[in-house]
């Protein structure tokens, strides 16, 4: 399926290795973690605030473990594959180098090769480039950050699906060419720790490899990060979609940001979805 783009060439590989599960409490940061089985309970007045955000305290998640980097994504030249129905993102071959416009002579941010979770670093492309430049969408605070960059310091390839997330109907849907390849109900943010709305991107994807855990089999990081969670075991909040151990809380506005799908619906969706992947939740 991902393998086999029209018009693929070269086939780069993203960091392979293995990491302990903090690299995923940081991805997760923004997630409830759900270790008892019970759901977080929907934001109430009378729920003291403070204890409602102890539940992100390190202790929580379970004894370290290994997981696994996705190898995704393959490169393809962008060219001969473009379509209206697809879009770009930018692979890094060394830190990538961010402008405040088209043009300017010195960068604002340089995005380190690898994200703290150990991917190789991408961004997603806001439009095609042009003489020699691209806008892009930036993991950074505050969402919606975006910048420049200069194509010649990145490989292109192109990204054949989105994401879809309507918080309303608590329902995300992918799209492959511009078709419904999969659609599902899952967990949104409660009112103390909503998901933030916005156009975003994957940057991570990861497997799990102990059973049991809060955040099922896999989890897909996004640039996106969590207005209520600013600081947390190294990382910054960061949003993700991932499975769960408390199947019952799927459907509710139940976590802190994250979005929970069944651990059937995120393994099909992991196998779908590469890093790159442009990701937009609506209100």
């Amino acid at each position: 399926m991902l393998n086999a783009y029209p018009g693929g060439a070269d086939t780069l590989h993203m960091m392979r290795g293995r990491l302990s599960i903090a690299a995923v409490a940081l991805l997760t940061a923004a997630c409830g973690s759900g270790l008892a089985g019970e759901p977080l309970a929907s934001a109430s007045p009378d729920v003291d605030r403070a204890a409602h955000l102890l539940r992100l305290e390190p202790q929580t998640f379970p004894r370290p473990e290994v997981i696994s980097v996705d190898t995704r994504p393959r490169f393809q030249g962008f060219d001969s594959a473009y379509r209206e129905e697809v879009t770009l993102a930018a692979l890094a071959e060394e830190g990538v180098k961010v402008f405040e416009s088209k043009g300017a002579s010195e960068p604002f941010l340089v995005l380190p090769e690898t994200t703290i979770i150990g991917s190789t670093t991408v961004v997603s492309l806001v439009s095609a480039p042009v003489d020699g430049w691209a806008e892009v969408r930036l993991p950074i605070r505050p969402n919606g950050t975006t910048g420049w960059i200069r194509t010649d310091a990145v490989k292109l390839y192109v990204v054949s699906g989105r994401i879809e997330v309507d918080l309303s109907d608590r329902r995300l849907t992918y799209y492959e060419n511009g078709r419904e390849a999969l659609s599902v109900e899952v967990g949104v943010g409660s009112s103390y720790s909503p998901t933030p709305v916005g156009h975003f991107y994957v940057t991570d994807s990861v497997t799990l490899t102990r059973k049991g855990t809060p955040w099922g089999p896999h989890a897909l990081g996004l640039s996106a990060r969590s207005d209520e969670i600013t600081s947390f075991n190294g990382g910054d909040g960061i949003i993700g979609i991932h499975g769960t151990s408390s199947p019952a809380s799927i459907g509710g506005a139940v976590s802190l940001g994250c979005l929970r799908l069944d651990n059937d619906m995120i393994t099909r969706l992991h196998a779908l979805v590469p890093i790159g992947t442009p990701v937009e939740i609506r209100a």
